[in-house]
């Protein structure tokens, strides 16, 4: 029986991608235990020569999936779920890796508690991945989360302590979970994960939180994450993330069941974490585009600020403020250096 099926997305990460690989084959769930999918997204370097001798080496749990067409990772992620046989699913990027323990642990976690979700810590490595430390201490405990009603998920999320991101990275999914949702990635964007975790944290009942440092997140000073070019071109690419995850969650009927969280989660992604991506990152927005989002805002949740708790997060309450500040021609330098404050006060981001 194939426990778990791990999604990794490909582009040109031949420097990577055997590190990645090599911490799979270290798993001691085994190697027998894993169904792995790798998409080659139209790579233009050596990544689809080693992928295919990975999978000649392992031809019965490692699948090859080569494509013609670059379609970036939120496709390359939807296309390799359907080639998904596992009980649970766990996706990786080509340039991290897991420590040897990690799909053992989430998989027994997962199976003991019943969870649709199990979700565990990442940790930065930055230089050599040679010098990481091994350890997956946090100094948190684990704990199992069960959500019977719309009031008890508010109240997880709004007290600070629930760890889900919008990543994929760090979790487990129970793969009947995923597809009875029919839980898919933003497609055509840099920033596609939000459209498929948060339709799942606002369906999930049952989630383990295991506080250990399992996932290892590779800080590569030549990834696309950090290249100017790159982040010019994706700097709206999270809002539209977030206008499809709205469409979505009124799909399935959320929007009038579970409207306070929401439209929490819509004001701060759509609007504030836009413009903190941005000017962290030194670009600039303007006026027509700022007066948009506003708009959104406005027109999608026209009562937004009696959102008890939205409104009171005292961390975003400079943030909140610039949602309804009225931005022409004459005011918009002042108003990215607003935001530019804002990312300095909270070291980078909120």
């Amino acid at each position: 029986m194939i426990k778990i099926s791990v999604i990794i997305p490909c582009y040109n990460v031949s420097l990577f991608i055997d590190r990645c690989m090599e911490s799979l084959e270290k798993q001691t769930i085994g190697m027998s235990s894993l169904e792995i999918i790798l998409v080659n997204d139209a790579s233009k370097d050596a990544t689809l020569g080693k992928l295919l001798l990975w999978e000649m080496k392992y031809p019965d749990n490692i699948c090859v999936i080569p494509l013609e067409k670059n379609v970036m990772q939120g496709a390359a992620r939807n296309i390799a779920l359907g080639y998904c046989h596992g009980e649970y699913i766990a996706y990786l990027d080509a340039d991290d890796w897991l420590v040897p323990s990690a799909l053992d642990k989430v998989y027994r976690a997962a199976k003991k508690n019943r969870a649709e979700i199990v979700n565990y810590l990442s940790k930065k490595v930055y230089g050599d991945p040679a010098n990481d430390d091994p350890s997956t201490k946090s100094g948190k405990k684990d704990r199992m989360i069960v959500i019977n009603s719309n009031e008890e998920r508010l109240g997880y999320f709004a007290h600070g302590d629930a760890p889900l991101l919008r990543g994929c990275w760090d979790k487990l999914f129970l793969r009947e979970f995923v597809m009875d949702l029919g839980l898919k990635f933003a497609e055509g964007v840099f920033d596609e994960e939000s459209l498929f975790t948060t339709p799942a944290y606002l369906h999930m009942s049952r989630v383990y939180e295991l506080n250990e440092y399992l996932h290892r997140y590779f800080q590569n000073s030549i990834s696309s994450t950090y290249n100017l070019m790159i982040d010019l071109k994706r700097r709206d690419d999270n809002a539209k993330t977030w206008l499809a995850t709205y469409e979505e969650l009124k799909r399935l009927g959320d929007l009038e069941t579970q409207h306070e969280l929401i439209e929490w989660f819509f004001v701060i992604n759509y609007y504030i974490r836009s413009f903190i991506f941005a000017e962290s990152r030194g670009i600039k927005y303007d006026v027509e585009t700022v007066n948009v989002m506003q708009d959104t805002v406005h027109r999608l949740f026209p009562e937004y600020r009696k959102n008890k708790t939205l409104m009171g997060m005292k961390l975003y309450k400079k943030a909140l403020e610039l949602v309804d500040l009225e931005v022409n021609e004459g005011n918009i330098d002042e108003y990215n250096e607003k935001w530019l404050e804002i990312c300095r006060e909270n070291q980078g981001g909120i």
